[in-house]
Formats: structure tokens, C-alpha cells, sequence
């Protein structure tokens, strides 16, 4: 399966059960923007590491609403603070 065809997928199951989708920056916004632009999307853009921080904000602010959020694993990676030993 190719990038596009599971943006398309995770799109179409957003709108679908009417949840707000948060996509990581780069090719997954613009992938996302060409197949299912809504005003329910928010695409990350210049901001590496912090599409699932957004997420769980909407999550915890917006309780009666699904939140859906495609992310990556270098943006993972950069949203993770190793703790400090000793």
C-alpha cells in the first residue's frame, strides 16, 4: 500500500465517524489536502514532533469529539525527551 492510499483510508474514516484528523507535516498535509480537504483537518506545517501534542490537546479539550491524528515516525522521535539517569 502506498502513503496516499492510507492517508486516503484514514481520511475517509474521519470523515466518516465526523473526526477532527491532525496530519503530520510535508507530504502526509499535502496528501491529505488532495484527497479529503475539510475544515475538520488541521495540517501541521513547520512544526516536526508536535501533530500528536496537538492531538491530545483537541482530545482533552474537545472530549465528545474523535480525534484522529497521522504522524510519523522521525516526527515521533522528535516529540520524545529521553529521561535523565541519576
Amino acid at each position: 500500500m502506498k502513503r496516499i492510499e492510507a492517508v486516503a483510508l484514514a481520511a475517509a474514516a474521519a470523515a466518516e465517524q465526523d473526526a477532527l484528523l491532525i496530519s503530520n507535516l510535508g507530504y502526509p498535509s499535502r496528501e491529505l489536502f488532495s484527497v479529503c480537504d475539510r475544515s475538520e483537518n488541521f495540517y501541521m506545517l513547520g512544526s516536526m514532533g508536535l501533530a500528536s501534542s496537538i492531538g491530545l490537546g483537541l482530545a482533552l479539550a474537545r472530549p465528545e469529539r474523535r480525534v484522529m491524528v497521522l504522524d510519523g515516525d522521525g516526527s515521533v522521535l522528535m516529540n520524545h525527551r529521553p529521561s535523565c539517569a541519576g
